[in-house]
């Protein structure tokens, strides 16, 4: 620095002490300033250091907030993917045992497999009784999990705060659910579906099916009998006697090969052609009286039975109508009949007498014409009987009797055609009465599984467990936390980070990027190798519910894909009116129930307001909150320590049992549903 004028002879050159310190003659600094200038950088450096040291700590208190907020959401994200999975296993057992019931159901009405019922049956309903054994179970573990939900969040989210207190640093807190207790009620578990009258209705149904069977297999004996009757020698037949006895042949007396290509008709048209070539072809041996006698019964017979096959009906199938004539072989028969009150015979006037006579030709008719009579009329004593020919109830009688009673005529094969006609209307009669009966049954049937059905479709209820409008966290950051020595000491006095404290919030969302159907998945796997032998007969069973469980989320294929998968298990229904209407009611029924696909997306926690949770809980305003952490003990190893040991009172500690699975058919054995409380409560 330079003093003294700006002109003269010569300027002086003067310094002010205090400045000459920091200021050498030349003009340059001296070693003072520069020490001096490094000290100030030095202090600023570390005072700015501290500053930043002390700011990002106190921000850390937050951070632990959050984390320990989340911590404690996570518990009720397990707890809500707990009780998914249980619920998914309830719904889709009772899917699957009142869907086995409704392909039992199906069966039962089906008479070639009807046999095949009870055994589908009695599978649904030992997958209903498993299902309500498993549904007391879950309802029970539920609730105590449940109940100790609060004190694993506590545990869960202190034990995040004790792991956090590192680097000095000492926290103290936990996260609160809201609602603080459970308000969860989950006897709607079991909604009590357990398929008795299911099964019920349906051994009914199979009972009636049964009978329809059995009468419809007899038709078809009889029918059989018939056929071989009529196209089968046996040792001979109706067309073979019809072949030899009348000549018959071609259209007029055709073979049918099988049961199955014949009908009673046939044998009816074959007898009515038989009879008229017989009677066309009848002709007296001789003239002896016995033998015109026979002759003129025998067309007598070949008349009658011409006209009585003529009128006869044959109907076969659901409303089989039946009026083959019985023919007459004896006496009593032919009193039976019109060739006993019918005035066949004539008569002529023998002295006083007016008598009967087979024919005119007869040598004792030797008198005037007196027209015609009854063989009634003649035991009867109204006319006399003829000594010469004999005609009588007897002769009548005789004219089909070897024909009848001996396997060469064709009386014989006819009367097993008429007897087996007789059986096929009255099976058919008792089938038909039968549907009639399986018509109602079925209908009865269908309504106890739409009924069932609809309690099955009503919409899950919600759960609310503690933490289920979210969990509020109160960390605190305990004071006398001194600054690093290393940052204070050569150049700044000794620091304290004041006490400090931090709120948070966390609730439950929707994971978009899950459905849940890896984890029911995993579960189904873990209990399908202790479920029951499948019913082979429509498929298997631990497959069906398999389908049921994993596709019980959003990712779900339409339940009625599944039943009609089931369905075709069952196989042709072999035009059967009763089980055909029957499968296509149940399966409109599962078309129609609503039930749709549930929200099985995992639950992860969020951030949120704190005061939102507080919100829905009701409490107005944050210092409700503080003070229940105010209450706490002072230190995150001993809350967590204290929660533990509620959750070792309620449940035992280690590994809790939370449902047990019944495995069906199989008494007293079950599938336990265990989960690791260590984990969940964030415990060693």
């Amino acid at each position: 620095m330079l003093t003294g004028k700006r002109s003269g002879a010569k300027a002086l050159t003067l310094r002010a002490p205090s400045v000459s310190l920091f200021i050498a003659d030349d003009g340059g600094y001296t070693t003072v300033a520069m020490a001096v200038a490094l000290l100030v950088c030095l202090t600023l450096v570390f005072s700015a250091a501290s500053a930043e040291w002390a700011m990002a700590r106190s921000a850390e208190v937050q951070e632990v907030a959050d984390a320990s907020a989340l911590a404690g959401s996570n518990c009720v994200a397990a707890f809500s993917t707990v009780y998914q999975v249980l619920d998914a296993c309830v719904l889709s057992l009772g899917l699957s045992g009142v869907m086995v019931l409704g392909a039992g159901m199906v069966v039962s009405s089906i008479p070639f497999v009807q046999a095949k019922a009870p055994a589908i049956l009695a599978s649904g309903r030992q997958i209903l009784t498993a299902r309500k054994g498993f549904a007391t179970s879950a309802a029970k573990g539920l609730s105590r999990l449940e109940k100790a939900l609060p004190a694993l969040i506590m545990a869960n989210s202190a034990s995040c705060v004790s792991a956090n207190c590192r680097g000095g640093m000492e926290y103290v807190g936990c996260a609160i659910p809201f609602p603080q207790t459970s308000e969860t009620d989950y006897s709607f578990l079991d909604d009590g579906i357990d398929g008795t009258e299911i099964e019920e209705s349906a051994q009914q149904l199979r009972e009636a099916t049964a009978r329809k069977e059995k009468a419809l297999k007899r038709a078809d004996e009889a029918k059989q009998r018939a056929w071989t009757a009529d196209c089968v020698d046996s040792p001979m037949c109706m067309r073979s006697r019809a072949r030899t006895l009348a000549g018959l042949g071609g259209s007029t007396n055709p073979n049918y090969l099988t049961a199955d290509a014949w009908n009673f008709e046939y044998a009816r048209v074959r007898a009515l052609n038989y009879y008229r070539t017989r009677l066309g072809m009848e002709a007296p041996e001789n003239d002896w009286p016995e033998e015109l006698s026979r002759s003129a019964a025998r067309r007598a017979f070949y008349e009658y039975a011409s006209d009585a096959i003529a009128h006869a009906t044959c109907v076969e199938g659901d409303h089989a109508f039946m009026d083959l004539p019985d023919l007459p072989h004896n006496s009593a028969t032919v009193r039976e009949s019109s060739l006993y009150t019918d005035a066949l015979w004539p008569c002529t006037t023998e002295g006083d007498a007016r008598t009967l006579h087979s024919t005119l030709a007869c040598p004792g008719a030797t008198g005037p014409s007196s027209g015609y009579a009854s063989l009634s009329e003649l035991e009867q004593g109204s006319v006399a009987w003829c000594e010469t020919c004999g005609m009588d109830v007897g002769v009548m009688g005789g004219a089909a009797n070897a024909s009848t009673n001996i396997d060469n005529g064709f009386e014989h094969y006819w009367r097993i055609v008429v007897d087996a006609s007789k059986d096929y209307a009255a099976a058919r009669k008792e089938a038909r009465e039968a549907e009639e009966e399986m018509r109602t049954l079925a209908e009865k049937s269908s309504n106890f599984f739409k009924e069932a059905m609809e309690q099955l479709s009503v919409d899950r209820p919600k759960i609310k467990p503690a933490g289920a409008y979210g969990c509020v966290s109160v960390v605190v950051r305990k004071s006398g936390t001194s600054v690093p020595h290393e940052l204070t000491a050569s150049f700044l006095s000794g620091a304290e980070l004041p006490p400090g404290v931090a709120i948070s919030a966390a609730a439950l969302a929707p994971d978009g990027s899950t459905d849940g159907g890896t984890v029911l998945s995993r579960a189904f796997d873990g209990l399908k190798e202790g479920w029951g032998a499948p019913v082979e007969f429509v498929g298997n069973v631990t497959e069906l519910w398999g389908k049921l469980l994993v596709g019980y989320g959003s990712s779900y294929e339409r339940v009625s894909g599944v039943a009609d998968s089931l369905f075709d298990g069952v196989g042709a229904l072999f035009g059967e009116t009763v089980a055909t209407w029957l499968r296509g009611k149940v399966q409109n029924v599962v078309d129609t129930s609503g039930l749709a696909p549930t929200d099985m997306r995992l639950r992860k926690p969020v951030l949120v307001r704190s005061q939102l949770v507080l919100d829905q809980a009701g409490m107005t305003t944050l210092g409700q909150a503080r003070t229940v952490i105010q209450e706490l003990p002072s230190s995150a190893d001993q809350i967590s320590s204290t929660n533990w040991t509620k959750i070792i009172g309620e449940l035992g500690g280690g590994d809790f049992t939370v449902a047990e699975l019944p495995i069906p058919g199989i008494d007293g054995a079950s599938i336990p549903l265990t989960i690791d409380l260590s984990k969940l409560a964030g415990a060693s």
